[in-house]
């Protein structure tokens, strides 16, 4: 199955078992270890140490073990040292017998003869004390009494028991690690597979579905992600509704005048007269410049409208823009005022597109301030951006105007019923165009006065 879960629990049961396959051999090869280096130490103290080194003396002399028969402890004896039968018995157990044997591990010599031919197994040898000479095996030393064979098998019958012990707590470990696993993985995809369903839904048209954001944090800021993903989506739908509804609404009135005149002219209702081809020739312009406005807003959204930047004084811009307004400002019997510093930083734009931006701006202002109201253009310094204002005396704009007032074709209703109300795109041309430059537009609220603030960063002059 390629599900994420099974996956991550497959994963978590193979690591699961890795560790506790590695974990078991490694105690079980450490018990088995310290269990025959504890015999061995056993071994060791059945000898005096003067027999051992006795033995190591006869073969470094001769080479051979032949002839040591008589440095071999007596049977039943512990350390070598006593040569009665009774203390024999005390020391070693009735019935004991000492073994040599080469270093191939073939017994050569014995207290009891029949074992003499005989090759010790891994049990004796784990007893064994091993005999060397310049550091070279040389042989074996080896006590067994009646009882050594009931003792081996109990030895391995320990070491059987610990490796089955073993056995059985990894494949425990193992099924454990399957159900925890497996619940774990679950739960950590189950936040994804809420996701996937969200998704579903947002692909068959359901704008805006939320999720629950739970989980691990990587998985919660996706979750948050896609939320703000969808309601953008969402608004962004809300947005274009509302849109193509403008542009239809737009294009309703002059179409319908212009489609009246020329209906009635044709119909000798009206007369071919330069009166009446001007009211139709009027409205061509008007839906001529609707559509340049809209083609330029979604070149600049789509950021291929290009720009031929020039370096200018941040004052000259608004210079220029008040010496066009001065005479539309002066027939309104409105002031038209401007106010920057000298020591204003130069700045870097395409001076066309920015004249375009003032001259917005200020055609917004002049259409909503009153007659002998005053607008105020003022520029200073902000850190690394140049702040430029346009402040236009009478209603201010509400919290709600504010918000909306770049939106494409959105005005006040104030401005909707009135013949001079503008197409409603001014406003959002201004805003792309200064996010192309860098920069950003905003709306104050406010009840005394309406103004616009938009900022530039300032021409830094390239490192050496």
């Amino acid at each position: 199955m390629n599900k994420l879960w099974v996956r991550l629990a497959a994963a978590f049961l193979v690591v699961v078992l890795l560790a506790v396959g590695a974990i078991a051999l490694i105690v079980q090869r450490t018990t088995e270890h310290s269990f025959r280096t504890y015999l061995n130490r056993q071994g060791v103290q059945f000898f005096a140490p003067d027999v051992i080194e006795a033995l190591q003396n006869h073969f470094a002399d001769n080479q051979t073990w032949t002839g040591a028969e008589s440095l071999l402890p007596g049977p039943g004896s512990g350390s070598g040292q006593g040569q009665g039968k009774g203390e024999n018995a005390g020391r070693g157990g009735r019935g004991a017998a000492v073994l040599l044997a080469d270093s191939a591990g073939t017994v050569v010599l014995a207290t009891d003869t029949e074992q003499i031919g005989t090759v010790l197994d891994n049990a004796a040898r784990d007893r064994a004390v091993q005999l060397t000479v310049a550091g070279e095996p040389v042989g074996w030393l080896v006590q067994v009494t009646p009882g050594e064979q009931a003792l081996g098998d109990t030895e391995e019958r320990f070491l059987s028991e610990t490796t089955r012990w073993l056995t059985g707590a990894a494949i425990g470990a193992a099924l454990l690690a399957v159900i925890v696993a497996g619940l774990l993985a679950w739960q950590l995809t189950h936040p994804l597979r809420n996701l996937t369903e969200a998704a579903h839904h947002l692909a068959e048209g359901q704008l805006g579905h939320q999720v629950t954001a739970q989980g691990a944090t990587e998985i919660t800021e996706l979750a948050n992600a896609f939320n703000r993903m969808s309601r953008d989506l969402a608004k962004g739908e809300i947005l274009r509704q509302h849109m193509a509804a403008n542009i239809a609404h737009e294009l309703r009135t002059p179409v319908s005048v212009l489609r009246g005149h020329l209906e009635a002219m044709l119909d000798g209702v009206f007369p071919l007269d330069a009166a009446h081809l001007a009211v139709a020739y009027d409205r061509t312009i008007y839906l001529a410049r609707l559509v340049d406005d809209l083609r330029l807003l979604t070149r600049a959204e789509a950021g291929q409208l290009p720009l031929k930047r020039t370096t200018i004084p941040a004052g000259e811009l608004v210079r220029r823009a008040v010496v066009s307004f001065t005479p539309l400002a002066a027939d309104a019997n409105i002031t038209l005022e401007s106010d920057w510093p000298d020591d204003l930083p130069p700045v870097e734009v395409d001076i066309d597109r920015m004249q375009q931006v003032l001259g917005n701006l200020l055609t917004n202002a002049l259409r909503h301030t009153p007659e002998h109201g005053t607008i105020t253009v003022r520029v200073q310094r902000a850190g690394d951006r140049v702040r430029y204002a346009v402040i236009n005396s009478g209603q201010g704009l509400t919290p709600d105007e504010a918000a909306h007032v770049f939106d494409p074709f959105w005005r006040a209703e104030e401005a909707r019923e009135r013949d001079s109300g503008g197409i409603g795109l001014g406003l959002s041309i201004a805003r792309q165009m200064l996010l192309l430059h860098g920069g950003r537009i905003w709306a104050e609220a406010g009840s005394s006065a309406a103004v616009f603030t938009f900022e530039l960063p300032v021409k830094t002059d390239p490192a050496p």
